[in-house]
């Protein structure tokens, strides 16, 4: 589908003379699922945190109410995303097309919150996988490289750097290339899902045991408030499935294809968020997972394959690959899409010749490894972007209510019914108090504090100074705080 007077949208690279190219269409709703397989790789990023601290049966509750919240959101984003079939940039785009007749700057935070959420991810994601090659298969090298700023670059935050850079390379030189990749892993990842929730079953010596999930983990005695922020923390890794929309824009069939991956993804990672941590610590206990938050997986793999745990692994290892991919395309299309909307500076809204944003993607992967250096700490980062993508999240929710308001004749191929607009609401109001609770507390993890919240509404502020140039210098126009198609 195109909108009148835009490019024809055959498999190929649409360009007019004097124009600059235009997404290419050639994903089918399959990969936007396949792209969301990176949901699992962030549950295995917190699960291992979150079980320590507040229990396994009271963990795998709020991913299981956080994936039932994501999954309405998602049916939110397929309405939106049918009005904009055209648009790259997910529910950052929704969010400032929303927000922007009632003040613009909001777009702008959607957008850079939104971004520094999957991207500050990629990051995370190299370490814990960096960590997971060196465990399986280099545990007696001992080699790190001292900064004269931040940390020590051992072996795992090399091995990192390298996995940033091949997700890099593999999205720059055209979104097939990554969704073909993405393929593979996928399937990789769906056998060693298989192995890790059915092995436990087969081989006796795993000793899988009910009674080791609790509703109190190994730490202090824990109330609401620490429930409201493990969910603050874990709501990238359940709400994620709506990077589906974010390729809107490259799907053949862009309103049926976003809204197919959007649902689908949604009911799939609400089984494996019940499945996967249940089986898990039913077989470890806690304690363990509490004492090896990173390195728990290789160990469920030794229970069930023994010497030949490395073969279990390796799907697990693949399917960070989908994860850093997806983190990459997603937070360059997400940068690219706003500056076509005139949210920030007009040197991300470039496509190279293969016809992705490149200029976006290569400033993500720069960013990425400056924040791998200087922080290094998984849910240190995880607190920081949090803030600005639960920021998106909310924004992009709260559009949903404001276009139906705003622009009650936009087309709309999807329209939901008259219940939905008090199901957003309900929606905005659980996400802002979620903001609310994990910004105020980041301390109640063990992990964090004021320099993440910090650092995050930072980040969102510099969104603004960008906002700012764009609209006064790169532009010459007159600020709008409220801008009037």
């Amino acid at each position: 589908m195109s909108s009148a007077g835009s490019p024809s949208l055959d498999d190929g690279l649409q360009q007019e003379p004097g124009k600059a190219p235009s997404m290419v269409r050639r994903l089918t709703w399959r990969d936007g699922v396949t792209f969301s397989l990176n949901m699992v790789i962030g549950l295995f990023l917190t699960l291992g945190y979150t079980i320590g601290a507040i229990g396994g049966w009271t963990a795998i509750a709020i991913w299981v109410v956080a994936c039932l919240l994501a999954w309405l959101q998602n049916n939110l984003f397929a309405e939106m995303a049918a009005m904009f079939p055209d648009r790259a940039g997910g529910i950052s785009v929704y969010a400032y097309e929303g927000w922007k007749r009632h003040f613009a700057p909001l777009g702008a935070i959607a957008a850079f919150g939104y971004w520094m959420g999957w991207s500050l991810s990629l990051s995370v994601e190299g370490v814990v996988l960096g960590k997971m090659i060196t465990q399986a298969f280099f545990p007696d090298v001992d080699f790190a490289i001292q900064l004269p700023i931040g940390h020590e670059l051992g072996l795992p935050y090399l091995i990192a750097i390298g996995a940033i850079l091949a997700a890099w390379a593999l999205n720059y030189f055209g979104i097939k290339v990554a969704a073909g990749v993405a393929k593979v892993t996928g399937t990789l990842l769906v056998g060693g899902l298989l192995v890790l929730v059915i092995g436990p079953f087969l081989v006796g010596g795993a000793g899988f045991d009910t009674t080791r999930l609790t509703f109190s983990g190994t730490s202090s005695p824990f109330g609401w408030k620490e429930i409201v922020v493990w969910f603050f923390i874990t709501a990238w890794t359940t709400y994620g499935t709506e990077v589906c929309a974010s390729f809107a824009a490259e799907y053949r069939n862009p309103v049926r294809d976003t809204a197919k991956a959007l649902r689908i993804s949604g009911a799939f990672i609400l089984g494996l968020y019940f499945v996967v941590p249940y089986v898990t610590v039913g077989v470890l206990g806690e304690g363990v997972i509490a004492e090896n938050p990173v390195n728990y997986i290789g160990i469920a793999f030794d229970r069930i394959l023994g010497e030949y745990s490395w073969i279990g692994q390796l799907p697990i290892m693949a399917a960070f690959v989908i994860a850093m991919m997806t983190a990459t395309a997603d937070g360059g299309r997400s940068l690219y899409g706003i500056s076509r909307s005139g949210g920030t500076i007009r040197q991300l809204g470039v496509l190279n010749r293969y016809g992705v944003p490149g200029r976006a993607l290569t400033t993500d992967m720069l960013i990425n490894i400056a924040v791998l250096i200087l922080l290094g700490e998984p849910i240190a980062i995880l607190l920081a972007s949090n803030l600005g993508y639960l920021a998106a999240v909310t924004l992009a929710v709260g559009a949903f209510v404001l276009l139906r308001r705003d622009q009650p004749d936009l087309p709309r191929p999807i329209r939901l019914g008259a219940p939905w607009t008090v199901i957003a609401v309900v929606l905005f109001v659980v996400n802002v108090f979620a903001i609310a609770v994990g910004t105020l507390n980041p301390s109640l993890t063990g992990y964090g504090g004021a320099t993440e919240t910090l650092v995050g509404i930072g980040i969102l502020m510099i969104a603004c100074v960008l906002w700012y140039y764009r609209q006064r210098v790169q532009d010459k126009s007159r600020i709008e705080w409220r801008v009037r198609d």
